[in-house]
């Protein structure tokens, strides 16, 4: 049995946006430790905290004064460092207000709101990798300290732990809340998030634009980037509501 580690994050959970993304990488320990070395390597070359995605895009911050090519090269060794050492790669886009409007109270009880939803929809797709014989593994999930929903998330994990089932069925070993700042991938992680959630117009057909370029960077072997449309959350909203499901609510 193998044991990988998912580091998640998310973006679009400020109050103006329409839609909600849960985003991240996989893979195992080895891979990530030699992928927090180079990353800290490049943060250090770059006189960087940590890497930011919205503070890189905005030139703000850390990142104001780096000039057109410097910026693309050092995204570029970012991306590549993240090409290099993941695995798998998911993220799921939950729209709020059909959110709002299909999903049931029961089944909002459970999920609480849309990124509780985009999260639970990252944890089942890597359960479908998971149980693959060929895998056989099991993940530790990494999210970021401060997200709103966190408390939900926990509660959900906390009491499905106690049903062998359950732990079987989506194959998560931990969850844990920690500061991006400290654990290196959920800065890859950002990244990913942060490109999901602006393509988003596109893929819906609101913008004529090609897809943005460091999201074509972000394609890994296995990947399950999703947006949740309506008749997903009709369907999602059955599946949560059904009485099995509300001894985790």
């Amino acid at each position: 049995m193998g044991i990988f580690t998912a580091y998640l994050d998310e973006s679009g959970t400020h109050k103006t946006s329409s839609v909600v993304v849960v985003a991240g990488f996989i893979s195992d320990a080895s891979r990530w430790e030699n992928f927090t070395q180079e990353w800290k390597e490049a943060l250090d070359d770059y006189h960087l905290a940590n890497f930011h995605m919205t503070d890189f895009e905005n030139k703000r911050g850390q990142f104001k004064g780096w000039n057109g090519q410097e910026r693309k090269n050092r995204l570029n060794r970012f991306l590549g460092i993240i090409k290099k050492y993941a695995l798998y790669s998911m993220g799921w886009a939950v729209p709020r207000q059909p959110f709002d409007a299909i999903l049931s109270e029961p089944a909002k009880a459970i999920c609480v709101d849309a990124y509780g939803l985009a999260a639970i929809g990252c944890f089942r797709s890597f359960a479908q990798i998971a149980v693959d014989p060929r895998v056989d593994g099991w993940g530790e999930y990494v999210m970021e300290s401060g997200a709103r929903g966190s408390g939900a998330l926990l509660k959900i994990f906390n009491i499905g732990s106690e049903d062998p089932e359950w732990l079987d069925n989506n194959r998560i070993k931990s969850l844990t809340f920690q500061d991006k700042r400290l654990f290196l991938p959920l800065q890859a992680a950002d990244i990913l998030a942060y490109e999901l959630y602006k393509q988003l117009p596109r893929q819906l057909g609101m913008e004529g634009r090609q897809i943005r370029y460091p999201l074509k960077q972000l394609v890994t072997p296995i990947k399950d980037w999703h947006y949740t449309d309506d008749a997903e959350l009709r369907s999602i909203n059955e599946w949560l509501s059904r009485p099995r499901h509300k001894h985790i609510a």
